[in-house]
């Protein structure tokens, strides 16, 4: 009998074995059935795409470019795990090869192709009437200045790398958002001349000059804290915003008031302080959409900067204070056209730099400078998905500053555009 037990126990385990597995695959096939049930219940995917080529040509100061492109493209696949969780990835790349005048280096840079990247993801968490939104980012520009520069070698190439964090407020009365951010910008082929002099001028020069100069001057790392409302008195919208951002500039030592036996700069950083501060009105009377935008902005640094060739010493280089307003109108038919015009003003105010006449000599006085952007577009319905664009921007910027070796201040700027947008 002890045998036969024994036998019948041999015999038992693969059954209890089999039953086991049987279970366990049981279990695994109800999980796997009540997963995918939850995906295809709760999982949605909204893909979001607009792509954009158009062609035309750009005029400075009446001086015409060839014919060039310009190419846009935004891929965004929303992806919604629940009606609580929303994932928001977000491509976005751009070519330009029209030329145009950008905010570089503090002035007005002028540039003749630009083409970037832009790779975001944001999660949206929903808990009744809130939101909480962190997101990352990077972004890679890549900028010529002249036709023989090669791409990836532009002195003012830069990435940003970016971490935030948003909380919005939804309430009877209106929507509050707060927001930070860090962000870090590089220029990975700028570096000062100085830094590159060893071998051109006496050692002892040398070491004077460049103690504390640094070499990645451009190079900046950001804290922005964002507050903005948002409020409906119907008809209208009406939204009003704050920002204030921190940048210091790690390898960027302060220029001094040169003194005999002085060095040329300290072993202090420049650091800046930007505030920003809008409002915005919108009225939907349909076919109609109107709005307008006012801000105010206004940067504090505690860099300064010394022109050697008229032995000038200027303080407060950068510091400036901005007032601008932008009026604009929509026009919308029913079959998908639309029209637009806006008008966008500014007026710089810099209150540490000179003016100086066509010749470089300075005069007491502070620079100026006013810009306008007007705009006109039209965009009209090919056939399903596809729609036919134009654009006209004429650019005009005045100033009482004659001196333009290093920035420009006075410019004309026409720009014709039109191609194709597809939108899915």
């Amino acid at each position: 009998m002890r045998g036969n037990f024994k036998n019948m126990k041999t015999i038992k385990a693969p059954g209890i074995k089999y039953l086991k597995f049987t279970i366990f695959t049981s279990y695994l096939l109800l999980l796997t059935s009540n997963l995918i049930t939850f995906v295809q219940a709760e999982v949605k995917l909204t893909p979001v795409i607009d792509v954009s080529l158009l062609g035309g040509k750009y005029f400075l100061d009446a001086e015409a470019a060839s014919f060039q492109a310009r190419g846009d493209a935004f891929i965004s696949p929303v992806v919604k795990l629940s009606d609580s969780h929303e994932l928001i990835p977000v491509f976005s790349g751009y070519y330009s090869g029209t030329q145009d005048v950008q905010e570089l280096a503090g002035g007005g840079v002028l540039t003749r192709e630009r083409r970037g990247m832009d790779f975001s993801l944001k999660y949206v968490y929903t808990r009744d009437f809130d939101k909480y939104k962190p997101r990352v980012s990077y972004s890679k520009a890549l900028i010529r200045e002249t036709k023989d520069e090669t791409w990836g070698n532009g002195l003012f190439d830069y990435a940003t790398f970016s971490l935030g964090f948003e909380a919005e407020q939804e309430r009877p009365h209106g929507t509050f958002t707060e927001s930070y951010d860090y962000y870090s910008v590089k220029y990975p082929n700028y570096s000062t001349l100085l830094s590159q002099s060893a071998t051109v001028i006496d050692t002892t020069t040398f070491n004077e000059l460049s103690q504390n100069a640094g070499a990645d001057t451009m190079d900046n790392v950001n804290h922005r804290l964002a507050f903005g409302y948002t409020w409906f008195p119907e008809p209208l919208v009406l939204t009003a915003g704050y920002d204030f951002i921190y940048r210091s500039y790690g390898d960027q030592a302060l220029v001094t008031q040169p003194a005999a036996g002085s060095a040329y700069f300290k072993s202090d950083k420049r650091t800046d302080l930007v505030q920003n501060a809008g409002f915005k009105i919108t009225q939907n009377m349909k076919p109609l959409l109107l709005s307008a935008r006012a801000h105010v902005a206004y940067l504090s640094s505690n860099q300064n900067s010394y022109d050697s060739s008229r032995t000038k010493y200027i303080p407060d280089y950068y510091d400036y204070f901005e007032l601008g307003v932008a009026p604009a109108v929509t026009f919308g038919l029913k079959n998908g056209a639309q029209f637009g015009f806006s008008v966008a003003y500014k007026r710089l105010y810099y209150l540490g730099r000179f003016k100086q006449d066509i010749s470089g000599n300075y005069s007491p006085d502070k620079i100026k400078q006013d810009t306008w952007l007007t705009s006109l577009s039209a965009r009209y319905p090919l056939m399903s998905r596809f729609f036919a664009r134009a654009s006209y921007n004429y650019q005009l910027s005045s100033s009482n500053m004659r001196y333009e070796a290093n920035y420009r201040y006075n410019y004309r700027a026409n720009t014709y555009l039109f191609g194709v947008e597809w939108e899915f």
